[in-house]
């Protein structure tokens, strides 16, 4: 037999020889495509998927997280938990996952803090924030409410404006936290109108709203559902919202884009995984995410929290990343904003 083996192999034209030769690189590639002792890519997932939140429970993240996890399961047909790790404005649990094993049972559930607010306020994190994750998709979008105080004589974002150009350095406003979304809400529209106004930092939303009422600060800004129940007490005015377009939540409230053509500033919330994650796990992930979010509880859920919900390609993650990036660090950067 081996001898008739060999007469056979001497006996192959030039065809067959590049047939085989093909045959074989073209194996070689495919038990490539997943690492060595790693399941194959279509038994994906074969155990439970791990949502890292790097914030404590109860928060805006964590709340989305916990609102998508039963319907991603259901679309996977595996166990979906959280875990928070909490920490660094966000850097450990994105530290988690940056260095979890690429197989897509590790990923992220964060607002763009981790990405392009964090770097730059912190210190250098342990990560590369453009580097070291793979983008899934946006989930929401999240815009701040700009309220003015009973004893502020405004009513719009335009009178705010005059007024601070007429007395410039007098104005007030409160943030929850030095370099938040708020205040750098509050500061890209100082930049973009060219005023001046104080930033009083606090604690959390629920101080800024007992220092507007006070008459502590002028101004406040904060989440639409926090901020919305300052507008039951006697003299509080909504001024806009800080996205590009009117929420669905508040559709009487302008947004500041109408007075400033060009604002936007909004809190988006996306999925990740990490670096190096093949692309057909991100695709599986993105289509159990998307899934979940056209569930009618979650859709109603994300609507009257003031969440708008919106999804992206992985590359349209990737752009939205790269150039928040740059445009909220070069803001740092020049504010000299320090922890």
């Amino acid at each position: 037999m081996r001898h008739m083996l060999m007469i056979r192999r001497r006996q192959q034209g030039p065809r067959e020889f590049f047939i085989g030769r093909f045959a074989a690189v073209l194996g070689c590639l495919l038990i490539a495509t997943d690492a060595p002792g790693a399941e194959p890519i279509a038994n994906f997932p074969s155990r439970p998927i791990r949502i890292v939140v790097p914030f404590t429970p109860g928060g805006a993240t964590d709340i989305i997280a916990r609102k998508l996890a039963p319907a991603i399961q259901g679309h996977l047909g595996q166990s979906v938990f959280i875990e928070n790790r909490p920490g660094a404005n966000a850097r450990i649990g994105a530290n988690v996952v940056a260095k979890a094993e690429p197989d897509g049972y590790t990923i992220l559930l964060t607002t763009n803090g981790a990405f392009v607010i964090s770097p730059f306020i912190g210190g250098n994190p342990p990560y590369e924030p453009l580097k070291d994750f793979a983008a899934v998709t946006l989930v929401a979008r999240s815009a701040f409410l700009v309220v003015a105080g009973p004893k502020v004589p405004v009513s719009s974002i335009r009178d705010l404006i005059a007024l601070a150009k007429r007395e410039p350095g007098k104005l007030t406003y409160a943030s929850s936290g030095v370099g938040g979304p708020p205040h750098l809400a509050a500061e890209l529209l100082k930049r973009a109108a060219n005023f001046d106004m104080r930033m009083i930092p606090y604690g959390g939303t629920g101080d800024v709203n007992v220092a507007l009422l006070r008459g502590d600060v002028d101004i406040a800004l904060g989440a639409i559902p926090a901020m919305a129940s300052t507008l039951q007490q006697q003299g509080v005015k909504a001024l806009a919202v800080t996205s590009a377009r009117r929420s669905a939540v508040l559709p009487d409230v302008p947004s500041i884009a109408e007075t400033v053509p060009g604002y936007d500033f909004t809190v988006w919330f996306a999925v990740t995984a990490p670096g190096g994650t093949p692309r057909p796990i991100i695709e599986r992930i993105r289509a159990a995410v998307l899934s979940a979010l056209n569930e009618p509880s979650v859709i109603e859920a994300f609507t009257r929290d003031g969440s708008e919900i919106t999804t992206s390609t992985p590359e349209q993650l990737r752009e939205i990343m790269e150039a928040d990036y740059a445009k909220y660090g070069g803001l740092i950067k020049s504010l000299n904003i320090k922890e």
